[in-house]
């Protein structure tokens, strides 16, 4: 039964993805392929863990001999959401290395926000997302979330990386990845530069599948655009960006801008976490609480 010799457990909107798809690269490491799978929260939801090893280890099946596994699930570090990720850990992969990506806690909860609106109207500001619910703020708590962890696991069992240093060194932070699962740190997985869940691509791409629908659903309008070449299409969108329509469009999925009010006030709130997260971890952090 093969089962994680790794798992990120998050931050979510943290780079997360990218490290995935880096180490995915790496032919001494097997991680699951299907979408699907790529962040299976078995440890996290109880109807997946109530599947059993058995279901769990067949997303490792096909990892060969001189491989290690691994997954990448962020809902493992948002507690209280999901309050026994930690101890299920550790009763099952008591020798587990667990990977942490971190980055500015405030940029973070609002980069969530923007997240779970994705692909629909945006009706709820973020100031009344952060009252209706503490889920992002608790995540972006760092050191909350890790201290659920050092009930089970010591210090050497982690790896802690930011997503500053993954966006401008990713070579230097992927070595320093394989080193720490003991895997060979000279395998280049970072020729190919990759900025995983772009924000506005995603939202470019979004609007630009509602406001050609209506165009689409016209049978002869749509073989007719599949026929013309991408440059002549591209300038069709172009001036289809102009009309009411698009802009109304545009107005009503784009995410509600943070309040500076709001900043300041999470700012602050982060400030004592953030400075026990730097003596934690011996790290100048001092950039968040500004």
């Amino acid at each position: 039964m093969r089962l994680p010799d790794f798992l990120i457990i998050g931050a979510a909107k943290s780079g997360t993805t990218t490290l995935f798809r880096y180490l995915s690269k790496h032919p001494q490491v097997f991680v699951p392929r299907d979408r699907r799978n790529k962040e299976p929260n078995f440890f996290g939801l109880d109807e997946k863990y109530a599947r059993g090893l058995d279901y769990y280890s067949s997303l490792f099946a096909d990892a060969q001999p001189h491989q290690i596994c691994g997954e990448a699930s962020t809902d493992y570090a948002k507690w209280p959401k999901f309050p026994e990720a930690a101890s299920r850990i550790a009763q099952t992969l008591p020798q587990v290395k667990l990977i942490y990506v971190m980055r500015n806690p405030v940029d973070r909860a609002y980069s969530y926000y923007v997240h779970i609106n994705r692909n629909r109207p945006v009706e709820e500001t973020f100031e009344d997302y952060i009252c209706r619910t503490t889920e992002a703020l608790d995540a972006s708590n760092y050191m909350l979330q890790i201290e659920q962890y050092l009930k089970y696991f010591s210090r050497d069992a982690f790896l802690f990386l930011f997503m500053e240093d993954l966006i401008q060194q990713p070579a230097a932070v992927v070595k320093q990845v394989c080193q720490f699962l003991t895997i060979d740190d000279r395998v280049d997985c970072t020729s190919e530069v990759i900025t995983a869940n772009q924000g506005k691509k995603h939202f470019d791409d979004t609007i630009r599948s509602k406001i050609t629908a209506p165009l689409k659903s016209i049978p002869l309008v749509a073989a007719t655009a599949t026929r013309l070449p991408q440059g002549w299409r591209d300038q069709a969108y172009n001036f289809l960006q102009k009309t009411t329509y698009a802009k109304g469009l545009k107005q009503q999925y784009s995410p509600h801008p943070m309040r500076f009010e709001t900043r300041q006030m999470l700012v602050e709130k982060f400030m004592e976490p953030n400075q026990a997260l730097s003596k934690f971890l011996d790290r100048d952090l001092s950039h968040w609480n500004q």
